[in-house]
């Protein structure tokens, strides 16, 4: 029997939000309720659901309700605090934690560390929000890790391109990012990146900075089917290309000669799974001790109000220019 009524977040038809009640059940012994206090809206494919590009039989992430295209209770990175715990959760009352749950004030979560997971002291609730897209770009990172002296590229610099562009940056002797966005540009230099360009400019660029090898890693997280043409055109002998981008139900031409046969380019094709020695928790924990080192605070855009999360919505769809990261606020 439900407890409690909550509102959550519905796509209810191309570009249309509505918040619906939903029953919050009485956690059994592995569960915990949770009640929400930020969310971050995926700008990638979460915005495929809002627009209606998926299709139907899509693979849904955990926790989500509805179906594809239409209507769908649909995301995945939830913060909040424990407002009661079953006794065999491991969890109690108080605790922080990020949670793979859709948007939603009020929520009972079963307590499996792939859905749950407690926030460390030394990460603010804003920021914690970005624990998952991190994890995404890890995971592309350790998919085709950069070497020490490499040079790798990046396109796009939404959420994932940008932290993907950081932690390749670690190694990278250098790092080039591409977006058409002046304002993603700028912050990726701030962030630390060699060059950041324009589309068009990206081949002259790699050249230069790579003495006419070209780029040992491309990272092609822009959601841009073109993007992973360019990514075949500019990489090196023996080049890695990593497909992070999920393009829901548009199409990706490709022209493979001569580059992509004569230079034994390889793509690989990044999905946040388990890899061997690198499990959901140890790629959790790696994600989390990246946001302590990596602030964040200039990739949020803007907080909204939960209640107004349709404008939210609408102003990451209209404004990708000045919109990278859009928090949802739930009240106290």
């Amino acid at each position: 029997m439900p407890f409690d009524t909550s509102r959550a977040v519905w796509f209810v038809g191309p570009r249309q939000i509505e918040l619906r009640e939903a029953p919050v059940h009485r956690p059994e012994p592995y569960e915990i309720t949770v009640r929400a206090t930020r969310s971050l809206i995926s700008a990638g494919t979460e915005m495929l659901v809002y627009r209606g590009d998926t299709n139907p039989g899509d693979r849904m992430p955990p926790n989500s309700e509805g179906q594809f295209p239409f209507p769908t209770k649909y995301g995945y990175q939830t913060v909040g605090e424990v407002v009661a715990a079953g006794e065999d959760s491991g969890f109690h009352v108080g605790e922080h934690v990020f949670t793979r749950h859709p948007h939603q004030d009020l929520f009972t979560i079963e307590a499996r560390p792939e859905y749950v997971v407690r926030v460390p002291a030394g990460v603010d609730d804003s920021t914690a929000t970005f624990l998952n897209l991190t994890r995404v770009a890890l995971t592309g990172v350790l998919d085709v890790p950069v070497k020490v002296g490499e040079t790798a590229v990046v396109f796009g610099q939404g959420i994932v391109g940008m932290m993907c562009a950081r932690i390749a940056g670690l190694n990278a002797a250098a790092t080039v990012v591409v977006d058409r966005f002046e304002k993603r540009r700028a912050l990726a230099l701030h962030y630390g990146a060699r060059a950041a360009v324009e589309p068009q400019d990206v081949k002259d660029v790699v050249f230069e900075l790579s003495h006419g090898r070209g780029a040992d890693v491309v990272y092609e997280a822009s959601g841009a089917p073109p993007a992973l043409q360019s990514a075949i055109e500019i990489a090196a002998d023996q080049g890695e290309i990593v497909a992070i981008s999920l393009y829901g139900n548009h199409e990706v031409p490709l022209r493979l000669a001569p580059e992509f046969h004569f230079r034994r380019l390889r793509i690989t094709s990044s999905q946040a799974t388990d890899q061997a020695r690198w499990n959901w928790v140890r790629r959790t924990e790696a994600a989390f001790g990246l946001l302590e080192r990596l602030s964040v605070a200039d990739m949020i855009s803007s907080h909204v109000g939960f209640a107004a999360a349709a404008e939210a919505y609408e102003l990451v769809d209209r404004d990708p220019a000045n919109v990278l990261g859009a928090v949802l606020d739930y009240p106290a």
